[in-house]
């Protein structure tokens, strides 16, 4: 029996979202938001260190960017949409 999940986009995630270029929220809302919903753990990399229980998915070259975001029974809650750098200097502040 397969999982269906629910994705949640908080505030600060939307916020996020907005400052991307325009093509990349596109890509973001329509292609890769919906392989995360569908599959959540097969897609996203664990990650360690300060933003253990985590999970990172990367996509795209020169800037690449990442959504962080973590699994929680049958929801599915995405904290962080942006560039590689910018992700992880804003994590280390949390």
């Amino acid at each position: 029996m397969s999982v269906k999940y629910r994705l949640e986009l908080p505030s600060a995630a939307r916020r996020d979202l907005k400052r991307l270029p325009r093509s990349v929220q596109w890509e973001i809302a329509y292609k890769y938001l919906p392989q995360i919903q569908s599959n959540p753990h097969g897609v996203g990399d664990y990650l360690v260190g300060a933003l253990k229980g985590e999970r990172s998915y990367h996509f795209g070259r020169k800037p690449e960017y990442r959504i962080l975001y973590f699994v929680e029974d049958d929801l599915i809650i995405v904290t962080i949409v942006g560039t590689r750098e910018g992700i992880y200097k804003r994590a280390r502040r949390r």
